[in-house]
């Protein structure tokens, strides 16, 4: 194993999307995000481990310190997924879906290079919502029919036991913004 590989493997931070409704001590806004923060937290085998305001600052961690590691680790995990494609019948490419059976999905859609992964296949910006830990959508921000699929992301939402956001963001080389939530037809 190379020795960048077995540090980022061993690397207990990650930055994630979280529901805002959690009220976690330490969260930081996403501008625009009415329904998604992001969260520092401690990871423990499976277990998240969020800290506490106490706990941070005992410790005396920054946030820039946070998501430097942080960004090793979602690197990390994003190498580990790879999108299934879904077309249409004239086998255009409609969304990609990132899942897996650890809760990684939420912080591997943050990696410094989570565009990269999508730039040929997608465009250089895409739209981007995470129903749970465990599972992401990616759309083409152009010619993107996204709207469409909310059943689909309302049942990812509704089947988990940690659900995320049905917010809807962009991801372009200016980093993360939001552009809507998906409402009900």
């Amino acid at each position: 194993m190379e020795p960048e590989t077995s540090l980022t493997a061993a690397e207990p931070w990650r930055v994630i999307l979280e529901p805002k409704s959690m009220h976690r001590e330490i969260a930081w806004e996403i501008p625009g995000a009415q329904r998604t923060v992001l969260a520092p937290v401690v990871v423990d085998g499976v277990d998240y481990l969020f800290p506490s305001r106490a706990i941070w600052d005992r410790f005396q961690v920054d946030r820039a310190e946070i998501e430097r590691r942080a960004a090793l680790a979602s690197a990390a995990d994003l190498a580990t997924l790879k999108p299934r494609y879904e077309r249409n019948n004239k086998q255009v490419i409609q969304y990609a879906e990132l899942t897996s059976d650890r809760p990684i999905v939420a912080s591997a859609v943050l990696a410094p290079k989570f565009l990269e992964m999508f730039r040929d296949t997608l465009g250089d910006k895409v739209l981007l919502v995470v129903p749970s830990r465990f599972t992401a959508y990616v759309f083409p921000a152009l010619a993107s029919n996204y709207q469409d699929y909310y059943p689909m992301v309302n049942e990812a939402i509704h089947a988990t036991a940690w659900p995320i956001s049905i917010e809807v963001f962009e991801v372009s080389l200016e980093g993360l913004r939001t552009v809507g939530v998906y409402q009900s037809p």
